[in-house]
C-alpha cells in the first residue's frame, strides 16, 4: 500500500485514492469500493466512517474517521464548508479568465488558471459546496470541459484528469489547521494509457503482493489484451488474432516504461490457447516465487497453458488468511496448485486438496513447502472432484470449510461433461453433507453468462435440496486490479455461505 496512505492517527485515515475506484460499493454485486478494501485490510480499520466522497474516476485526497469524535467533527466541517479542499485539473482548452468564480444553484466553485502543460492546460478548482459532480459541471459550462470527461463534452484519455490535490480541516482532537496534499499524478505529465494503467495499480501493491493485472484490456484502454506481471516478469495474453497483430508495438512500449526482467507472450482466444513464448528477457527457467499478501507461490510458463495461480482470486485467499482456522478442517476441491490449501494451511487449517492432476497436486506440494509448512500434514487427494464428493460423504466425513472453484467446463475420463452455468446447483449439492455444522461454503465461479443473481438462487436450491439452514450469503468478485470496463459486469462471483 506504498503510496496510498498519507496519514494515521489515532482519528483519521487519510488516503490517496487512485482514480477508477469508488469511494463505495454502488451495489451488492459490484466490486468493492474503497472504503470497503480498507476495512478488510487491518482490524483498526474496520470501523473507518465515510466522511466525504470523490467521483470513481477522480483522485486524490480522501479522509476518513476512525472515531466518533473525529466523525462528528469533521462531518459538521463539512456541513459548514469550512473544510478547505483544493482540485487540479487538465483540459485541452485554455480558459478565458485568469481566476473567476463559476456558479449554479446551490454550488460555487472558484477556478485558476495556473500555466500550460505540455499540449494542456493546468487549472486550479477550489469548490464551496459539494455537489456531486460539480467541479465537472462548472468547467465544462465555463469552456474548458476536463481531459478524459466525455460525459461533459471534454476529450477523450486514459483517465478523468481531476485530481483532489489538498483538503485542509480543523484537526479533532487538537483543533489546530492541517494539511494534507496528494501528489500530481504522472499522467498529467504523460497523458498515456499504460503510464495510467501503472499508477492506479501501483499504490496497491509492495513487498507483500507483487504479482496482479496491470493491464485489463479495454478497461486500461487496450482491447482484447491483458497484462500480468509476475513479480516484475510479464504475460501479455491476446484475446484477439486482431489484437495480436500489434504484438511489437506493444511488447516495446513495455520493454521501456516498465523495465521487466522478462515478457512472455500468449495468443488466448476463444478458439485457441497457446503455450506462453519469451519475446523479452531471459526464461524463467524453474519456478520462480512470487508473493501474494505475504505468502509465496511458485509460477511458470512452461507447464501447461496456465501459470500456477489464477490472480483473480487473491481477495478470496486472503480471506481465508485472516480467518480463525486454527484447529479447522478446510477441503479444497478442484485445487489446482493448492493455492487455496496453502492460504487456509497457513492459518492454522488441516486442509485436504482433491485434483485431476497429479503434477498440480505435486506442484501444490512445493508451494507448501515454500511457506514453511509440511505438506505431509496435509492430505493431497488425486481424482474426479465428482467422484470424490461422493464417497467422502458416504463415508460421512465433514469440514470446517469446503472450497468449489471448478472450471467453466471439463470432461473427465469417463465422459462426463461439467458446464458452471448449468450444473454448479448439482455440485453444491454434493458438497452440501461435506460441510459440518456451522461450517463455511464458498461457491466461486468465473462463468460471464450466469448473472450473480441466479447464481445465488441456484445456492439457496441447493440448501434446500438437501435440508440445510444457509444463512445470508457474502459476495465477493474480482480485485481491483481487474478493472472492468463501463457497463461491463466482473466475470467473477464468489459467494461465501455459512450453513447451520
Amino acid at each position: 500500500m506504498n503510496g496510498l496512505i498519507l496519514f494515521e492517527d489515532d482519528h483519521l485515515l487519510v488516503v490517496n485514492k487512485p482514480s477508477g475506484i469508488n469511494t463505495h460499493k454502488p451495489d451488492r454485486f459490484s466490486p468493492d469500493g474503497i472504503h470497503e478494501w480498507l476495512t478488510k485490510r487491518e482490524p483498526r480499520w474496520q470501523k473507518l466512517s465515510i466522511l466525504q466522497r470523490l467521483d470513481k474516476d477522480t483522485s486524490g485526497v480522501m479522509v476518513f474517521g476512525k472515531t466518533q469524535r473525529a466523525n462528528q467533527s469533521l462531518s459538521r466541517q463539512f456541513e459548514k464548508h469550512t473544510v478547505e479542499k483544493t482540485y487540479l485539473l487538465l483540459s485541452s482548452v485554455r480558459p478565458t479568465r485568469q481566476k473567476f468564480w463559476a456558479k449554479s444553484p446551490n454550488c460555487v466553485t472558484e477556478f485558476e488558471f495556473i500555466q500550460s502543460h505540455g499540449e494542456y492546460f493546468l487549472v486550479q478548482a477550489r469548490p464551496t459546496t459539494g455537489k456531486t459532480h460539480q467541479i465537472r459541471r462548472h468547467a465544462a459550462d465555463s469552456g474548458f470541459p476536463i481531459l478524459g470527461d466525455t460525459l461533459y463534452e471534454g476529450e477523450a484519455a486514459p483517465r478523468l484528469m481531476l485530481h483532489a490535490y489538498k483538503l485542509n480541516f480543523e484537526h479533532p482532537a487538537t483543533a489546530a489547521r492541517v494539511s494534507f496534499e496528494a501528489s500530481v499524478p504522472r499522467t498529467f505529465d504523460e497523458v498515456d494509457a499504460l503510464v495510467a494503467a501503472r499508477e492506479f495499480r501501483e499504490p496497491l501493491f509492495g513487498e507483500s503482493t507483487n504479482a496482479f493485472r496491470l493491464v485489463s484490456g479495454q478497461a486500461d484502454g487496450f482491447e482484447d489484451v491483458i497484462v500480468d506481471s509476475y513479480a516484475g516478469t510479464l504475460l501479455v495474453q491476446w484475446q484477439t488474432e486482431v489484437a495480436a497483430a500489434k504484438e511489437a508495438e506493444l511488447i516495446e512500449r513495455l520493454e521501456k516504461q516498465c523495465e521487466p526482467k522478462a515478457i512472455y507472450s500468449q495468443l488466448a482466444t476463444k478458439q485457441k490457447r497457446m503455450a506462453p513464448r519469451l519475446v523479452y528477457g531471459s526464461e524463467l527457467g524453474e519456478r520462480a516465487a512470487i508473493r501474494e499478501n505475504g505468502l509465496t507461490f511458485l509460477i511458470n510458463f512452461g507447464e501447461g497453458l496456465a501459470s500456477g495461480i489464477f490472480l483473480d482470486q487473491r481477495e478470496n485467499r486472503r480471506r481465508l488468511l485472516a480467518m480463525p482456522l486454527a484447529g479447522k478442517t478446510v477441503l479444497n476441491t478442484f485445487a489446482y496448485t493448492c493455492a487455496f490449501s496453502v492460504a487456509a494451511a497457513k492459518a492454522g487449517a488441516v486442509t485436504t486438496s482433491v485434483d485431476l492432476s497429479k503434477n498440480y497436486l505435486e506442484w501444490g506440494k512445493d508451494n507448501f513447502r515454500a511457506n514453511g509448512l509440511d505438506p505431509a500434514a496435509h492430505d493431497f487427494v488425486f481424482g474426479d472432484v465428482f467422484e470424490w464428493l461422493k464417497r467422502l460423504a458416504k463415508r460421512g466425513q465433514r469440514w470446517d470449510v469446503v472450497i468449489l472453484d471448478p472450471p467453466t467446463f471439463s470432461t473427465t475420463k469417463k465422459g462426463r461433461v461439467f458446464r458452471a452455468a448449468r450444473d454448479y446447483e448439482e455440485l453444491a449439492v454434493l458438497a452440501m453433507p461435506l460441510v459440518a455444522p456451522g461450517g463455511s461454503l464458498l461457491c466461486s465461479t468465473n462463468q460471464r453468462s450466469l448473472e450473480a443473481e441466479e447464481f445465488e438462487k441456484s445456492l439457496y436450491t441447493a440448501a434446500r435440496r438437501y435440508e440445510r439452514v444457509m444463512g445470508p450469503l457474502e459476495f465477493e468478485t474480482l480485485p481491483f486490479d481487474f478493472r472492468v470496463a463501463p457497463k461491463e459486469q466482473p466475470y467473477l462471483k464468489t459467494f461465501w455461505a455459512r450453513l447451520a
